[in-house]
This record gives C-alpha cells, sequence and structure tokens, in this order.
C-alpha cells in the first residue's frame, strides 16, 4: 500500500476500500499502560517533525504513530531509548507506504539522534517492532480512508451558508487543509486511537464541512462512500470539535 499506487482512484477502490475496513478489525487494542503514557504527545510531535524534514507523506506517520502506540503500551522503555523506539517505528512504516527513493540511510536517521547509535542497533530496533507485530505491521489508519473520503468531500452541488459555491477549486483547496489539520488533531490525543480508523476519517470529513458550513452537512454520495451515516459519527465529530476547541484555549501547547 504505498503512494505509488494511489488505490483510491483506481478502478477496484471499492473493493480495497472493504478490504480495508475489514482489516482495521483487526487493530490491535490500546490500554494506555505505558510508563511514559505522560510524554506521547511530546513523542508524536517530534515524529512529526521528523516526517516533514524527510518529507515522508501522511499515511506514513499516521502507521508509525499506531506502531508506536502500541508497541509502547506492551514494553517498558527507558526514557533516554524513547526516540530510538520511534525511529524504529518510522523505519517499519517508511518501507511499507513510502516511495522507496524516500527510505532513509540509517546513517541519516543516525544524525537525528546525535550519531550516538551503531547502524546495526536500528536494524534490532526495526526487527524487534516487526517481530512484536509478528511480521504484520501494515494496518489500515485514518489517513488511508481520508485519502478516499476526501475524493467525495465537497461538490459541486454543495451550498455555502446555503448559497451555491462561488469558487468551488478554492473551496477545495479549504477542504484539503481542513481535513488534513483534523488528522493530525486525531493522532496528538489518544482519544482516537481505539476508534475505528475509517469512523475517525469519516467525521474528519463531516467535521470539515461543519467548520466550513456546507450543506448539506452529511450528503448521500459520502454515507454511501463511508457506509456511515451522521448520527453514527456525531460522538466522533463532537468529540473532534471539542477537542479543537480545547486546543485553540490553550489546554493544549
Amino acid at each position: 500500500m504505498t503512494t505509488e499506487e494511489d488505490w483510491w482512484i483506481g478502478d477496484y477502490a471499492e473493493e480495497i476500500h472493504d478490504y480495508l475496513r475489514h482489516k482495521e478489525r483487526k487493530r490491535l487494542l490500546f490500554r494506555g499502560q505505558s510508563p511514559q503514557l505522560h510524554l506521547r504527545k511530546k513523542m508524536v510531535e517530534w515524529m512529526d517533525t521528523v516526517c516533514q524534514k524527510l518529507k515522508f507523506c501522511t499515511t506514513v506517520q499516521h502507521l508509525a504513530v499506531y506502531l508506536l502506540d502500541i508497541f509502547m503500551d506492551n514494553h517498558t522503555v527507558h526514557c533516554d531509548h524513547l526516540h530510538m523506539v520511534i525511529i524504529g517505528c518510522l523505519i517499519v512504516a517508511v518501507k511499507l507506504e513510502e516511495n522507496d527513493n524516500l527510505i532513509p540511510k540509517n546513517s541519516d536517521l543516525n544524525v537525528l539522534l546525535g550519531s550516538k547509535y551503531k547502524l546495526i542497533e536500528f536494524v534490532q530496533m526495526e526487527v524487534s517492532v516487526l517481530n512484536f507485530f509478528n511480521w504484520d505491521a501494515l494496518f489500515p489508519t485514518a489517513a488511508h480512508f481520508a485519502e478516499y473520503y476526501a475524493l467525495y468531500a465537497v461538490q459541486r452541488s454543495d451550498k455555502h451558508e446555503n448559497r451555491p459555491l462561488s469558487n468551488y477549486d478554492l473551496v477545495k483547496v479549504y477542504v484539503q487543509k481542513y481535513i488534513d489539520y483534523f488528522l493530525e488533531v486525531t493522532i496528538l490525543d489518544p482519544a482516537f486511537i481505539n476508534l475505528a480508523p475509517s469512523l475517525v476519517a469519516a467525521a474528519c470529513i463531516a467535521s470539515t464541512r461543519v467548520c466550513l458550513t456546507l450543506s448539506p452537512p452529511w450528503p448521500l454520495l459520502l454515507q454511501k462512500i463511508t457506509s456511515y451515516n451522521y448520527t453514527q459519527l456525531k460522538p466522533c465529530v463532537e468529540l473532534l470539535l471539542s477537542t479543537v476547541i480545547f486546543i485553540y484555549k490553550g489546554g493544549c501547547k
């Protein structure tokens, strides 16, 4: 499932979507029992910095965060090795999701950690992560589903504040920016980890439409594509919007 495939615009998009919906049911449960849980936000933010620096796609980051959450949830990791664990999860996610030419060398990753590790330790960390997941670490995330749902997030027949869209292309740009922002919020807050990624992705689309006052709030086409009606999405949408309000009020620096 690499970015080269662009599955969401292919002839088999619906079939692949159905497979991902089936696969998401096999995600491991997050129990929030890591001794370093209080450091999670800082760890995710540092990972985000690395992803931006190395130009990784959004699905890499979301998969790496999920792998990190579950791995940390089941291991006791010394604080001095937290960044190495993050890198280990990133290496696995990158090799599963990214174009080959963007897969970094271990020596380049070592520079990010102050060149204090032996290169073999990066291989060992990667293998440790893969062994924990029984070498089946390709889990669907909200970012995977959002790539598909975003194609239908706004339609020319939509209205903005009960008026026809004056600039459809510009609205599409803003819609994508909002979706990207909401996706980022979902990986920062552990409250979203155990929710179905497809539901979280659909809630990101719905929240975007709410914020941009697009109507109808949840069109029939989006119901068909996502297999969710708005009643099913409402609790997640409310959680997402309340989290954003909390951030803007300064409760989450």
